[in-house]
């Protein structure tokens, strides 16, 4: 799906500018945007008035205008007032926080769709993030995927690690087959090894084997 209408709730001009400009590059132009959480759910309600809805909120998390009468004080308040009058809109967060419960909750108390952290690659994690739930699919960045697993890392046992060692290393599923064969190691049919790295790939949120070794590279376990 492509999305229609696109609203960017983001208190800092030069974030928006450049969450904007990387929207226009994938050919998004029918773009709105807020500097107060307030502004962005009046806009959202009246385009829902108007039969004519946002398909794709992103928002950050924090909002540091200074405005005396505020009803919604950060981004998570205005992911909640938004969702009780349109459950059917994708949330992207794009945030300096990564903190691992803040992210936890989000995806499953709120619902939301992607996290990607601001930072150097973060325009284009947010573009990559926009692909995918385009497609219907979640997306974490790198560093919301390490402080979304970080606690669990111990669920990861010597198998995985071996496997991880080997994709790193551009072995091919036959090929470390073949070695852990040799090396006794089981399971170690192309099927099992197949299995695995499918696993392995939902368990940190990769989208594809060379995503996953960026993760699991990232995470100090390879």
């Amino acid at each position: 799906m492509q999305f229609n209408k696109i609203f960017v709730s983001e208190d800092i001009d030069s974030n928006n500018l450049g969450v904007t400009t990387t929207l226009k590059s994938m050919g998004y132009t029918n773009i709105d945007h807020a500097q107060y959480c307030d502004d962005t759910l009046l806009k959202i309600k009246k385009e829902i008035q108007n039969k004519s809805p946002f398909d794709l909120l992103i928002t950050d998390l924090s909002f540091e205008n200074p405005r005396v009468k505020k009803t919604l004080n950060s981004g998570i308040d205005l992911i909640k007032a938004v969702k009780e009058i349109d459950k059917t809109i994708k949330i992207v967060v794009f945030s300096v926080e990564d903190d691992h419960n803040t992210i936890k909750t989000l995806f499953e108390e709120e619902s939301i769709n992607a996290y990607v952290c601001k930072g150097l690659n973060g325009l284009k994690e947010l573009k990559n993030s926009i692909e995918a739930i385009s497609k219907n699919g979640l997306y974490t960045c790198p560093i919301a995927t390490i402080a979304l697993h970080e606690k669990n890392v111990k669920e990861i046992d010597e198998y995985d690690l071996e496997l991880l060692s080997y994709l790193a290393k551009g072995f091919r599923q036959n090929e470390i087959s073949v070695l852990l064969k040799e090396k006794d190691v089981s399971p170690n049919s192309v099927r099992s090894i197949e299995s695995t790295i499918s696993k392995l790939k939902d368990y940190f949120n990769a989208t594809n084997t060379t995503h996953l070794i960026y993760v699991a590279s990232n995470m100090g376990l390879i």
